[in-house]
């Protein structure tokens, strides 16, 4: 995408974008001279990573956007095309994940899953894609997960659904793609975030874990969010050539 005169890059919306990885994004993108979008489901961080990112010349704006309730979704898209009048990228970050055997998931583990990970950014994508047909263009990029490609025990529902999520976008790509629309994935491998860290019981356990979470990497190491980032940032501001794929931060846990 280029740079239309003096004003931004465009208007890139990033859904989950007060998390670790959201904010690395989010920070990225308005580095790279984009307008930020900031969708959010707790207002507090949202709303002061905005006023961080704020500039006259590229803006930014925090805005409620709960991917698990279409209505929040619904009026999230409507008030961000009122305020920025466009959106040119859409950045599906926000996830939700549970941990448990698959004999042990409920209807209502799979159906929170779906709500979140999948059933939001297909509404927000046939919400905004009409937008950017009419302006000629636009790029869409799902935060999958290795988990996607290659499976992951305990997470049935999380592997399931952000697998769907990319055949979802090609299938965006086979339809739309002559008309300017990208869709990519990026599939995170073990990242260091607090998140991460919260999963487990103790600080002790988690420690543990990530030891052999290192071990298992062929780097030897976990990523950073701003690893992501840049990922992410390359798919919709340097890439006219790259559509349909689901590119790998993971340090090698999943060659192929």
């Amino acid at each position: 995408m280029t740079r239309r005169g003096a004003g931004p890059r465009g208007v890139a919306l990033v859904s989950g974008g007060s998390g670790a990885i959201g904010e690395a994004i989010c920070r990225r993108l308005h580095d790279d001279g984009w307008a930020v979008a900031i969708g959010y489901v707790s207002r507090e961080r949202a709303e002061a990573l905005a006023a961080s990112l704020h500039t006259q010349q590229a803006p930014s704006w925090a805005v409620p956007l709960d991917m698990a309730d279409s209505g929040s979704v619904r009026s999230g898209v409507a008030g961000l095309l009122a305020d920025a009048g466009r959106v040119d990228a859409v950045v599906y970050n926000g996830g939700l994940s549970r941990t448990a055997p698959f004999v042990e998931t409920t209807e209502e583990d799979w159906a929170a899953e779906v709500a979140v990970n999948y059933l939001g950014p297909v509404l927000a994508t046939r919400l905004l894609l009409p937008v950017m047909l009419e302006n000629k263009g636009g790029s869409f990029v799902g935060i999958t997960s290795e988990a996607a490609k290659v499976g992951d025990a305990g997470h049935a529902p999380y592997a399931a659904v952000k697998a769907a999520l990319h055949a979802f976008f090609r299938t965006i790509v086979r339809e739309y793609g002559r008309r300017g629309i990208l869709a990519n994935s990026v599939a995170p491998g073990p990242i260091d975030t607090s998140m991460l860290r919260y999963t487990f019981a103790s600080p002790e356990q988690a420690e543990h874990v990530i030891g052999k979470l290192r071990r298992l990497v062929p780097v030897g190491r976990l990523g950073e969010p701003g690893e992501v980032a840049e990922a992410v940032r390359f798919l919709i501001s340097d890439s006219s050539f790259v559509a349909g794929q689901q590119i790998s931060v993971g340090g090698g846990v999943s060659m192929q």
